[in-house]
Order: C-alpha cells, then structure tokens, then sequence
C-alpha cells in the first residue's frame, strides 16, 4: 500500500486489530496483558527506570506532576496510564485503537482522575493550552501527518509546558542495517518493493499476520528542529535497546557478546533506535 493512498482509518483498523500487547495473544484478559507489557519493558528498558521503580521514572519527574493535567497521546494497554495514575496527575488519554481503548476503561476507568478518549492525534478534541505536560511515547511516527500530531500537542500545551515524544531514529544499527541490509539486500526485499523505506515498514511493529504498520516513520536528529519548529526550546536524547548489538553482525555471532554494559550503552546513545525529545512550549 502506497503511503499516499493510507489514511487514518487504514491506521486505526491495523492498531485495533493489532494492538500494542507485547507478544500476547490479545485474547488474555486485561491484567494480563498490562502485566506482560510492564514485564516486557522492564526487561528491555536498562534506559527508562532502575528495578523496582516506577517505569520511565528515568525520563519522567512523576512528582512534578501531582495535580497537574496530563494527556498521553497513545496509551497503549496503559502501562503509562498507571504511572500517572498512581503519581496523582489528572490523567487524560486519547489512543486510535478500539482495543487500547475497551482494555484501558476495564482497567482504569473507575479512577476518578482518569480519563480515556477514542479519537486521533491529529486533531485533538482539547481546548487550546489545557494541559501542564503532554507525553507521546512511538506513536505519533505511526500516523499519515507526524507533523500535525505534533503541532496539535503543542496547541493543547500551556505555555512553558514539556511535550515529551519518542519517535523512531534512523540509525545505523536498527534502521540500515537489521532492517534494510538483512531484509532488503541480503533477503532481495529491496528489488520488490524498490523502497528502503517500505522494507524497513514491513519490519517495524510486525504484530498479528506480520506485515508491519502501514506507516513507521523514522527521523533523524537533524530532522528535530522542522518538528518542533513551534517550541521555543528543545532538547534530545538517543537509545537503543541491547538487541539491536545483539543482531549485529549475525545473531549467532553478534560483538554485544563481547562488550561491557557500559560499552554497549555508549554506543547505543549514539546509534539506537529511539529518539526521545523533550521540547518546551
């Protein structure tokens, strides 16, 4: 499917039956599957919390927040949601997926200072200057007009509030090479699809029968001052996780064997595949 050709609706329909669950069958219960997605990020987030503390507590000030109206643009089964929950902000979250979105009010919905929106990040249905903090965590890179996820969460922002965004960075170990170069050039990907991009897509959040999102957009850090273009001040932070080393040359014989976690951080600091931006309103 050309990208020209997919719409929002295109991206509901792949995220609703394919949602967010971490390798669950998405047929389990709601525990279970928030319990398996706070299990699976703690195992390869060594960047977002230390053990035992409350996730992404690495790269969120929770204690900031109590009182202050938050919005999470894609909530996900709501392994967020719960943070903020529990940290006394007034949650709001709005998710695309029907899925994300039954699951989230089975879960959460009986807490008095959360709310949960079916609806999209390209138009947000908030007033303007409404919220303290905005979060969007490997969402917005999944919509037709990144761009206009972004705005619309600086729109919504008070002035002086952090939009915190990770979107997917076009790096050389994840991107060119454990996608492109295994799929595209050593697997002939590349001479069907004619595209580095629409190989990489194939490859990017295969859930349910395999085939990728219909849209995963990667950036680079050059690409940060065009998106935020809005936002008085930014700053930004690459990460990767240990298996992007992992697979690199080969899985079999790959050099993480052979690093130093410390090692193994510092390059994937540079070369991972997520870019994680706080940008000031």
């Amino acid at each position: 499917m050309d990208k020209k050709q997919i719409d929002i609706q295109d991206v509901q329909d792949f995220w609703t039956k394919n949602p967010m669950t971490y390798g669950s069958d998405k047929r389990k219960n709601p525990e279970q599957l928030f319990e398996n997605s706070v299990s699976k990020l703690r195992e390869k987030g060594w960047f977002l919390q230390e053990p035992n503390k409350k996730l992404f507590s690495n790269l969120i000030d929770y204690s900031s927040l109590k009182n202050n109206n938050v919005l999470e643009i894609g909530y996900g089964v709501g392994f967020l949601a719960r943070e903020f929950i529990d940290a006394g902000a007034n949650y709001t979250g709005i998710d695309l997926s029907s899925f994300h979105h039954e699951t989230c009010l089975k879960l959460f919905g009986h807490h008095d200072n959360a709310k949960f929106y079916l609806g999209n990040a390209e138009d947000l249905p908030f007033e303007d200057n409404s919220f303290d903090y905005v979060i969007s965590q490997g969402v917005m890179h999944h919509s037709p007009d990144t761009q206009k996820c972004i705005d619309e969460a600086w729109r919504v922002l008070k002035e002086g509030s952090t939009l915190f965004v990770m979107l997917y960075h076009k790096s050389f170990l994840k991107y060119y090479y454990n996608k492109f170069f295994k799929y595209g050039i050593l697997r002939g990907e590349y001479f069907l699809y004619r595209s580095i991009q629409k190989v990489v897509e194939k490859h990017t959040d295969p859930h349910g029968d395999g085939s990728g999102a219909p849209i995963s957009r990667h950036y680079r850090v050059s690409d940060i001052p065009i998106l935020f273009n809005k936002f008085s001040s930014y700053r930004q932070q690459v990460y990767g996780g240990y298996s992007e080393l992992n697979g690199f040359p080969s899985t079999r014989f790959n050099i993480g064997q052979f690093m130093s976690d410390n090692l193994k951080q510092k390059i994937l600091k540079k070369h991972g595949g997520y870019l994680y931006i706080w940008a000031v309103k």
